[in-house]
């Protein structure tokens, strides 16, 4: 597996852009969570993120790529660093406004609408290249099972004291 970067362009300096903003969030945003619970909501991310990149963003479904093309580059594995300060951030409101069950799918459903925002502009810079009959208006399925497993995941982890 080569990772060589052959041409840096647009795309490229986006990446970089958006992960030192999305970190920066990360970081000026109070931690109400343990260490431990940090880095669970960070594996969690980069995790999903990773199984459907390698399910339906190759063969056989093949219905995006990332960045400059099939293969993976060093600017591929960067754009995973977007994941986590999402995820957390995202956790972070459900904690903090105590989101109620009945407002639940209304939450879930703005970070889907926020998500496909954030992934327009990606498809629009040329991060993500839709391919094989595949749309940005596919991914609000996969948002919404993304963010309902991570609330799931969190309850679960509350649950049994993981947080302190």
């Amino acid at each position: 597996m080569m990772l060589v970067e052959h041409k840096f362009g647009q795309n490229d300096y986006f990446v970089i852009f958006a992960v030192l903003v999305s970190w920066g969030i990360f970081f000026f945003l109070p931690k109400v969570f343990s260490k431990q619970l940090t880095i669970l909501i960070f594996l969690y991310s980069l995790t999903a993120a990773g199984l459907f990149d390698n399910s339906i963003g190759a063969e056989p479904l093949d219905f995006y790529d990332i960045m400059d093309g099939p293969a993976y580059t060093v600017m591929d594995i960067v754009v995973y660093f977007l994941y986590p300060p999402y995820s957390y951030l995202f956790l972070y409101l459900y904690k903090k406004y105590q989101i109620k069950d009945r407002y639940l799918v209304f939450f879930i459903l703005s970070f889907t609408a926020a998500a496909i925002g954030v992934e327009w502009i990606y498809h629009s810079m040329g991060v993500f290249h839709y391919k094989n009959g595949n749309s940005i208006i596919y991914s609000v399925c996969t948002y919404l099972f993304i963010q309902s497993l991570l609330i799931l995941f969190y309850r679960f982890l509350r649950t049994n004291q993981a947080e302190t």
